[in-house]
């Protein structure tokens, strides 16, 4: 690659980049150092091949096709901090970018062909053909699959060499975009069919039904669930490990020509949806709530929405404009202009960042989770990927200054700085984590990169603490057949909100036979994640109280806070009995999953301690000698009576107690509990001692028999 102006300003064919929209999920890229990385390049050898680089870790590649490039650019900083040129090969065509990590791939939708970027030597590597036309490539969690969606055939691929990993599988075709979980599973919809097929390792597994044979069906990946809509049935299916939870959606949904608009991956649990009707619809799949927002300009031409945080953006291609929506405010913001009116606005979700990219543009946009946005100039000269040549050496890299030394006029009495150390120019480039915790522990995943000529050789891999020390007991597991891949886990983790810092260094022996490391960039996970709700909360009515149950929520270390009108309890099991709360009442009670890394949204039912459901059949006795008084409470005023010598059957509806009765005819029958009865079709009480329940001259209450209140 050449330095200077690129070549495409000399004439030549202009390529298209259009990212695919499929970066998964940034719940599986571990968020490196906090702030700003700045740009590596050492320089060390003869030839461009020599040259090594280190990008930010917090940053995306975004095509820039005016220039024939692709251009890698730092998300905190807004900078653009290195360039490829696209090969001949792939000038004028369109070509999608699919990243994840380390991992990024050029798929030539027009040939077929699959590329790799390796980004410390900003170089495009390989080139293998790997379908026809429309095909798609979806990377993450350490996997990465080749889907060519008019043949129907899905192949797991090796995510650095490119080759063919296992035997390819055909589904029905044509297929429907797809995506990777979080739990590195891929997951393809097969309208014909009406269903979604798992990939775990290469292979496919049981397909799960969400809709009718024939229906539109699109894949949204929700904070690492996969959340199915069939825009024929207006239904939303949420496909969990426990089983798929179905919501419906608003009409306007299923009037959408082509299937409804939804992005490829979320952030967070909640789906943004176009239909038709000129409304964005919201949709929560922890609580299986869905919210819709009327548009201002519902006539124009959008692309599907994305959400970041609280605000949901919405690419508008007739204005060039993003229209942005706060849902905490529950209003539109003012509109981020974002390309000229017609252009290609497409979206990247990486590393809890949302960005906005005009391919055929000279700006693109990064959000943050808080909705700051940086501007990125994508054609910015001083960046590496033009001549190879060193960058120039600060005096001070630290930014820390020094008293002693400084231009303030100080004594010169401290010693001076020490120069910064210098690199090793033999040393291996570092393997490319990534982080991710559960079950109280951090599992380190890392692929080592394609080592340039001489340097010294890999002897192993190392797990790092935040201070640079070797990690106890951590020695890496590495796939079958390759050192080149492996992870590290880092168990007996208290569950909380500490984040565990590490660093993956490869082994090596410099020239005299030392042993060094060399170190990636640090990444952090916590020990758990925090869970998402229960289901199937179940609450059966008891005397008094009542009988809950539900499904567990899947993590690590989960308690469950229940929220009755008492209070509330805290429990380690799935089933709990609610006592003290009040008969002939309708209480609402919730159940909330956390762990020590956050809890879930509430999940609500109702019970009702109607005492009615319960009433039972008994009769009279006790009335030989005078008839008995029927009262209109607990001991209240005269309302009727029982005819002496009656024994006929009553209908009990519940107890309460009252005014105390002693028999006038019998001193040792005496009680305080009275029953509410229906007698002659009206409802009226009579003290228990002159109805034959179970505990009738023992004056306590009768179960089965509620209390009345």
């Amino acid at each position: 690659m050449g330095g200077g102006r690129s070549p495409a300003r000399a004439g030549k064919p202009r390529g298209i980049i259009r990212h695919a929209g499929r970066d998964r999920l940034t719940g599986q890229i571990a968020i490196a150092l906090a702030g700003v990385l700045v740009v590596a390049a050492l320089v060390y050898g003869v030839g461009a091949a020599s040259a090594r680089y280190r990008l930010s870790d917090v940053g995306a590649w975004l095509g820039a096709s005016a220039e024939g490039l692709v251009v890698h650019a730092n998300g905190p900083a807004g900078k653009v901090d290195g360039r490829i040129e696209l090969p001949e090969r792939m000038r004028g065509h369109r070509i999608e970018i699919v990243q994840d990590g380390g991992t990024v791939l050029l798929v030539d939708t027009e040939t077929g062909v699959v590329s790799r970027i390796d980004p410390a030597q900003l170089e495009i590597t390989g080139g293998r053909r790997a379908g026809g036309p429309g095909l798609q490539v979806a990377v993450g969690g350490g996997a990465a699959y080749t889907i060519d969606l008019v043949e129907g055939v899905v192949q797991r691929i090796d995510p650095v060499s490119l080759a063919p990993l296992g035997a390819a599988a055909t589904l029905t075709a044509p297929l429907g975009q797809a995506g990777i979980d979080g739990r590195g599973a891929l997951w393809v919809p097969v309208p014909r069919e009406g269903r979604v097929v798992p990939f775990h390792d290469g292979g496919p597994g049981a397909p799960v039904d969400v809709g009718e044979p024939g229906d539109t069906l699109s894949l949204t990946i929700a904070a690492g669930t996969p959340v199915v809509v069939d825009s024929t049935s207006a239904t939303a299916h949420i496909v969990r490990p426990e089983g798929t939870q179905t919501i419906r959606l608003p009409a306007a949904v299923g009037r959408t020509r082509g299937g409804v608009k939804a992005p490829a991956a979320t952030d967070g649990g909640v789906v943004p949806m176009l239909g038709a009707g000129g409304s964005l619809h919201l949709l929560h799949t922890g609580v299986g709530r869905v919210e819709s927002v009327a548009l201002r300009v519902p006539d124009h031409r959008f692309e599907p929405p994305h959400i970041l945080g609280s605000r949901v953006y919405l690419p508008d291609r007739t204005s060039g404009r993003l229209l942005v929506f706060d849902t905490a405010a529950g209003a539109w913001r003012e509109p981020i202009a974002a390309t000229r009116p017609g252009g290609a606005i497409e979206a990247i979700v990486r590393d809890h960042m949302l960005w906005f990219n005009d391919p055929g543009g000279a700006l693109a946009l990064a959000f943050t989770r808080d909705g700051a946005v940086k501007r990125v100039r994508k054609y910015e000269e001083d960046v590496p990927g033009g001549a190879r040549r060193p960058l120039p050496v600060q005096a001070d890299p630290g930014g820390g200054g020094g008293s002693g030394t400084g231009r303030g006029g100080g004594t010169g009495r401290g010693a001076p700085p020490r120069p910064p150390a210098k690199p090793d120019p033999a040393a291996p480039d570092p393997p490319i984590p990534t982080a991710s915790g559960e079950n109280g522990s951090v599992v380190v995943r890392f692929t080592a990169p394609r080592q340039p000529r001489g340097v010294h050789p890999v002897t192993g891999f190392v797990l790092l603490d935040a201070a640079g020390r070797p990690v106890a007991a951590a020695s890496p597991k590495t796939h079958p057949g390759t050192a080149t891949e492996g992870a590290f886990t880092v168990g007996d983790l208290t569950c909380d909100a500490t984040t565990h810092v590490f660093k993956v260094a490869a082994v090596y022996e410099d020239a005299s036979g030392k042993t060094k490391h060399s170190p990636s960039g640090d990444v952090g996970a916590t020990a758990c994640q925090a869970p998402p709700p229960p289901t199937a909360l179940r609450a059966v009515p008891v005397n008094h109280g009542a009988e809950l149950s539900w499904t567990a929520s899947p993590g690590y270390d989960v308690t469950y806070k229940v929220t009755a009108p008492f209070g509330t309890v805290t429990t380690k099991n799935t089933a709990m009995t609610v006592r003290s709360l009040a008969n002939s009442q309708v209480h609402q009670i919730s159940v909330t999953a956390r762990n020590g890394a956050g809890e879930s949204t509430p999940v609500g039912t109702s019970v009702n301690l109607d005492p009615g459901p319960h009433a039972k059949n008994y009769n009279g006795h006790n009335n030989e000698h005078s008839p008995t008084n029927l009262r209109d409470g607990p001991g209240g005023a005269k309302v009727g009576s029982f005819p002496q010598g009656f024994t006929g059957s009553v209908e009990v509806i519940c107890q309460q107690r009252g005014g105390h009765v002693t028999d006038p005819n019998d001193a040792s029958l005496k009680s305080d509990v009275w029953d509410k009865i229906v007698y002659n079709g009206r409802e009226v009480w009579v003290s228990d001692l002159y109805v034959a329940t179970p505990n009738s001259t023992r004056g306590t209450f009768s179960p089965p028999l509620w209390e009345c209140v």
